[in-house]
């Protein structure tokens, strides 16, 4: 059995931190996105923010003893939701993975800054698998919900949804007199009404879309970690192979698949590659458990 690694108390604390902020951004509720508000519980979003920013402040404070990371914290918390409804869709990938990026090092920085540590240690795990737990927790929550965010911000990108045809309702007209042809505009505008269909977002379709994403970006992590990287590829191949016959019926689908799996498959890349970067230093017992 591998020696666990010996962290510093200030890592420690930032890991702890990692895990407060990413239930507090992500694990609770989901956030407004503009554009996207239709029927939205604006009261009940705004009482489930207050209650998990002051919840954040409160563990960052019982864990640190720091007015200043609290302050960070409550800032951090709060600010994300409401810049992110604030912005447009097309840079909601952007602002997604700058502000994780930020709020970490942030963190970090200040923790060092002012040699702040944890006054939470565990007695039954050693710290280095304290600090491997929680990272392992926060990345997880970070690619379900974030992930999401930054799929989303993909695919508005490049204009990519889930569409579905719908056959627009016609006016009734009037019948011609007997004996008279039917006015030369009433058919072109039947002509055209039946050639150009009018096409709406799938909510079905998007919904489900979500769903799968967020199972594949857990599974996919996970196998990253684990360095089992031939899964990985039969995982991708397997979820074009169900798919396929949808593909030949509509290239809108197929561009909103294609995008939305290609992103989807790139944050669950880049946190794989982080938590195994991870778990190699502060618990490798856990990457002998990886699938071959």
């Amino acid at each position: 059995m591998a020696t666990p690694q010996v962290i510093s108390l200030e890592f420690l604390l930032w890991s702890q931190l990692l895990v407060v902020w990413s239930v507090a951004a992500y694990g609770i509720t989901a956030d407004p996105l503009k554009g996207e508000t239709t029927r939205f519980l604006w009261i009940r979003w705004t009482l489930l923010l207050v209650s998990r920013v002051i919840l954040a402040v409160a563990f960052a404070y019982a864990l640190s003893r720091s007015v200043m990371l609290s302050g960070l914290m409550l800032v951090i918390t709060l600010l994300q939701p409401l810049l992110r409804y604030r912005l447009p869709m097309r840079w909601l990938a952007e602002f997604e993975g700058f502000w994780m990026l930020v709020s970490m090092m942030s963190s970090l920085e200040m923790i060092r800054t002012f040699h702040l540590s944890t006054h939470w240690v565990s007695a039954s795990i050693s710290p280095a698998h304290q600090g491997a737990l929680c990272i392992l927790t926060s990345t997880l929550l970070l690619v379900v919900r974030g992930g999401t965010y930054v799929v989303r911000g993909v695919l508005r990108k490049s204009g990519t949804v889930a569409v579905k045809e719908q056959i627009p309702s016609l006016q009734k007209q009037p019948p011609a007199p007997q004996g008279e042809a039917a006015s030369p505009v009433t058919i072109e505008i039947a002509a055209v009404a039946e050639e150009h269909l009018s096409m709406t977002v799938d909510a079905e379709e998007y919904n489900r879309g979500r769903l799968i994403g967020n199972l594949e970006r857990i599974v996919l992590t996970i196998v990253v970690a684990a360095g089992s990287y031939a899964a990985l590829a039969f995982l991708v191949a397997a979820k074009g192979v169900v798919r396929s016959d949808e593909f030949e019926r509509s290239r809108d689908f197929t561009e909103y698949f294609l995008i939305g799996s290609l992103a989807s498959v790139l944050v669950a890349l880049c946190a794989g590659m982080g938590l195994r970067f991870a778990l190699v230093r502060l618990w490798p017992d856990l990457l002998t458990l990886q699938m071959q």
